[in-house]
C-alpha cells in the first residue's frame, strides 16, 4: 500500500483480502482472477492494482486467509477502536492467523506498530539480570546477527503496565539516536526522521472539488482561508446581548423561586417535630427542581434564539461568498467562491431549511457546474430489490440489459418492460459444458450486431479464450478461439471493432486480433504490436477505434497505440498518453490524479467519444478520441438515489440510455447528452 495525500494505491499479488472501514461501510477488495494464484503456482507474479480514498480514522485490514466470520465482525465494528477490533477478531479463531490492521491518522509519516502488553505484574525479577539479557554473554557472541538478543530492562512493580506497547518505524536509511539507559521510554515515541535535502517531501494535495459538500454533518468551523477578517454584525451583537440578559433573568427568577419555595414547602409537608428531617426533605426537593428549571429555561432560550443565530450567521457568510463569486473574473477563484457558498449553505441547512437557501443553492450549483463542464443526470433504479450479484461489466442493446456477475462468472439478463426492467430467470449463460467444449467463468462481455451467423445477442469470453454465444430463450453455444502461437496466458478482456475481435492477454503482454465474419472468428490471429511492445501486464480494459488502441491500466493511466498496416512503418505506442484538460477552472487541480478510473468504453457515432468511469465518485469523464481532450463530466444530481459506494460498471445503449452498476443494483438515466 502506498499513500499519497488521501489516495491509497493497493497492490495484491496472489489470493489476498483487503478490508477498508470508514465508519459507515465496509469495502472488500479480493479478486483472485486478477491477483493470480500466488508465488510458486504460476510462471510470473500477477500484479493487481486498486485505488481507494482514505481519511483520518479509516481502518485497513490485510490478510491472506481471513476466517469467514471476520467480514461480518468488521461490518458490525464500524467506528470501534483498533484495539477492540483486534481483540474481537482473534477471539473468533483458534487457528494461527496472519493479518495486519492499520488505522490512518494525521501525522508526519511515522508508522506506529502496536503490540500486546506483557503479562500483569511485569517480568519476574529473577528472570533477567538488571543490566544483562537472558542469554549469557559467551553464547550471545556466537549467535548470528539476526539472533543477537536485545537488552531488556527490568520492570519495577510500582510502574504501571501500559495496555499496548508501541514500536515506531522510520525509513531504514536514517539512523535513530539511542535512548539513554536512565530515561524511562515513553509508551509511544513520535520519531520524525531528518530527511536529506535530496529527497522531495510530499506536499498536501488539493482537495476534491466535491469534498466540502459531501460531509453528512458540518465538521469545519472555518471555511478556506480568505483575506478579509470577519466581524459580527450589529444584529448578531444585539441578539447575543438579549441572550445574556435572558440568562441573567432566568437565574434571578430561579433564585427568587428557591427562596419562596423554601417558605411555602413547610405548608405542604406533614408536620414534624424534628427540624432536621424537614430541612433534609426540603433540600432534596430543591436540589431536584432547581436544575430542572435552569435546564428547561436554557433549552427554551437556545431553541428560540440560538438556532436562529447559527442559521443567520452561516447564511450571511454564504451571501458574502456569493457576492464575491459573481464579481470575480478568474475561473479558478470563481470555483473556490462557489464551493464556499455551498459549504456555508450546508452548514445553515443543518439548523433550518428556507426557500431563500434552496434558491441560492440551485444557482450556486448551476454556476459551479457550468465552470467545471459538469452535466447532471437523474438516475433511477432498474430493479426494485437489486440483482443479488456483484456486477463488473454491463452490455445493452435497445431492449436487453446484460450483467456480468463477477463472483459466479455468469451473465444475467433483464428485459425492458415499459419504464422498468424485469429479470429473466430462465436465462442461462455461464460456466459449464456446452457440447464437446467446457467454458470457465466469464471475464468480459459485449453486445453483438443483430445480424450474426449464430443469432446471439451477447458474447462472453473466459480466461482460456473460449467464446460463449448467448441469447434469450436459446441455449448457449461455445466456440473456442484458435490458440495463438505463444499459447494463452490469461485472457482479461476483449472488444469488437467492426468485424475484428481484439483479445487482451495482459499476463503474456499480448493483444491478438481475430478477423471474423458475421461474429464468427475461426481464423488464426495476428499480433497487434510490432517491434515496440508496451508494458501492458497491468492493463484492465481496452477500446479500439479504426486501428487506434486505448489501453486502461490498473493505476488509472491510459496508453495509446496506432496500428500500422505498412511494413515500412511500425506500430507506435505512447505510454502514458497525456489527457488534456482545457477547462480553465481546473488550472490548479489535477482532475485525473484525483479520479479512480476502472473502466473505459466508446460510444457509438455520431457522437463518438471515450467514457471513463471514476468508480469512487460515481462520475464519468467524457474524452475526445485521438486528441484525448476532456469534453465534460457526467455526475448524478445532488441528492440522487445512488448510494455512497464505488460504481462497478457502466454502459450506454444505442438509445443513449446510460447504465451504472453500484453494488447489486443497476441505475439508468435516459437523458444522456
Amino acid at each position: 500500500a502506498a499513500l499519497r495525500g488521501v489516495q491509497c494505491t493497493l497492490l495484491q499479488s496472489g489470493p489476498s483480502h483487503i478490508y477498508k472501514m470508514d465508519g459507515v461501510a465496509l469495502q472488500h477488495t479480493h479478486d483472485p482472477a486478477l491477483s493470480g494464484k500466488g508465488l510458486g503456482l504460476s510462471q510470473a507474479a500477477t500484479l493487481y492494482f486498486t485505488q481507494s480514498t482514505v481519511q483520518p480514522g479509516n481502518q485497513l485490514l490485510f490478510s491472506g486467509k481471513p476466517p469467514a466470520e471476520w467480514e461480518q465482525v468488521l461490518r458490525g465494528e464500524q467506528g470501534a477502536s483498533i484495539e477492540a477490533i483486534r481483540r474481537h477478531l482473534f477471539s473468533l479463531s483458534q487457528n494461527n492467523v496472519n493479518a495486519v490492521l492499520i488505522q490512518v491518522q494525521e501525522g508526519t509519516g511515522v508508522l506506529t506498530v502496536l503490540r500486546p502488553a506483557p503479562s500483569k505484574g511485569g517480568i519476574p525479577k529473577d528472570t533477567f539480570p538488571e543490566s544483562e539479557a537472558s542469554t549469557p554473554p559467551a553464547q550471545a557472541e556466537n549467535l548470528p546477527p539476526q539472533q543477537q538478543p536485545d537488552t531488556i530492562s527490568q520492570a519495577t512493580p510500582s510502574d504501571p503496565e501500559p495496555e499496548t506497547a508501541a514500536t515506531e518505524f522510520t525509513p531504514a536509511a536514517y539512523s535513530i539516536p539511542p535512548v539513554e539507559e536512565d530515561e524511562a521510554p515513553p509508551e509511544i515515541e513520535e520519531v520524525v526522521p531528518e530527511f536529506p535535502t535530496s529527497i522531495p517531501r510530499d506536499t498536501s494535495k488539493a482537495p476534491s472539488t466535491d469534498s466540502l459538500r459531501e460531509m453528512d454533518t458540518p465538521i469545519m468551523d472555518e471555511p478556506p482561508e480568505v483575506n478579509e477578517p470577519h466581524q459580527p454584525s450589529e444584529t448578531t451583537r444585539q441578539v447575543a446581548r438579549g441572550l445574556v440578559s435572558g440568562m441573567r433573568t432566568s437565574r434571578h427568577m430561579g433564585n427568587a423561586f428557591s427562596r419562596n419555595f423554601q417558605k411555602f414547602l413547610p405548608n405542604l409537608l406533614p408536620e414534624s417535630n424534628d427540624p432536621s428531617q424537614s430541612s433534609s426533605i426540603m433540600m432534596i426537593v430543591i436540589a431536584i427542581l432547581i436544575p430542572l428549571l435552569v435546564v428547561t429555561a436554557g433549552v427554551t432560550v437556545y431553541m428560540k434564539y440560538g438556532l436562529s443565530i447559527e442559521y443567520d450567521d452561516n447564511f450571511r457568510r454564504a451571501e458574502e461568498a456569493y457576492n464575491q463569486a459573481i464579481t470575480t473574473t478568474d475561473p479558478a477563484r470563481q470555483r473556490d467562491w462557489w464551493d464556499r457558498v455551498l459549504f456555508y449553505l450546508d452548514k445553515a441547512e443543518f439548523y433550518r431549511t428556507t426557500p431563500e437557501l434552496e434558491t441560492m443553492r440551485e444557482e450556486a450549483q448551476a454556476n459551479r457546474d457550468e465552470l467545471l463542464s459538469i452535466q447532471r443526470l437523474n438516475f433511477f433504479p432498474a430493479f426494485s430489490g437489486g440483482v443479488n450479484a456483484q456486477i463488473s461489466r454491463l452490455a445493452a442493446n435497445e431492449i436487453d440489459l446484460f450483467m456480468l456477475d463477477a463472483e459466479r462468472g455468469r451473465v444475467l439478463h433483464a428485459s425492458q418492460v415499459g419504464s422498468n426492467f424485469e429479470m429473466d430467470e430462465a436465462f442461462r449463460c455461464g460456466p459449464g459444458d456446452y457440447g464437446e467444449y467446457q467454458v470457465g467463468p466469464i471475464v468480459d462481455i459485449l453486445i453483438l450486431p443483430r445480424l450474426n451467423s449464430l443469432n446471439a445477442s451477447v458474447l462472453g469470453i473466459d480466461a482460456g479464450g473460449n467464446l460463449l454465444y448467448c441469447s434469450p430463450r436459446q441455449v448457449g453455444q461455445a466456440i473456442p478461439l484458435a490458440v495463438p502461437d505463444t499459447n494463452w496466458g490469461r485472457v482479461t478482456g476483449f472488444t469488437l471493432d467492426g468485424s475484428n475481435l481484439y483479445v487482451l492477454d495482459a499476463s503474456s503482454r499480448a493483444i491478438w486480433v481475430y478477423t471474423g465474419q458475421d461474429a464468427s472468428f475461426l481464423d488464426r490471429p495476428y499480433f497487434f504490436f510490432g517491434g515496440q511492445i508496451p508494458e501492458i501486464d497491468d492493463s484492465i480494459d481496452l477500446v479500439v477505434s479504426s486501428d487506434e488502441l486505448y489501453l486502461l491500466h490498473a493505476d488509472g493511466h491510459i496508453s495509446t497505440c496506432s496500428y500500422s498496416r505498412l511494413d515500412t512503418v511500425p506500430t507506435r505506442c505512447e505510454d502514458p498518453a497525456t489527457i488534456v484538460n482545457p477547462i480553465p477552472a481546473y488550472q490548479d487541480i489535477d482532475l485525473f490524479e484525483q479520479a479512480h478510473i476502472t473502466q473505459i468504453i466508446q460510444t457509438s457515432p455520431p457522437d463518438l467519444s471515450l467514457l471513463m468511469l471514476d468508480a469512487d465518485n460515481r462520475n464519468i469523464l467524457r474524452i475526445s478520441p485521438r486528441t484525448l481532450e476532456l469534453r465534460d463530466q457526467i455526475h448524478p444530481m445532488p441528492g440522487s438515489s445512488l448510494p455512497q459506494r464505488p460504481a462497478g460498471a457502466m454502459t450506454v445503449n444505442p438509445n443513449r440510455v446510460l447504465f451504472l452498476a453500484v453494488g447489486d443494483q443497476v441505475y439508468f438515466a435516459t437523458d444522456m447528452p
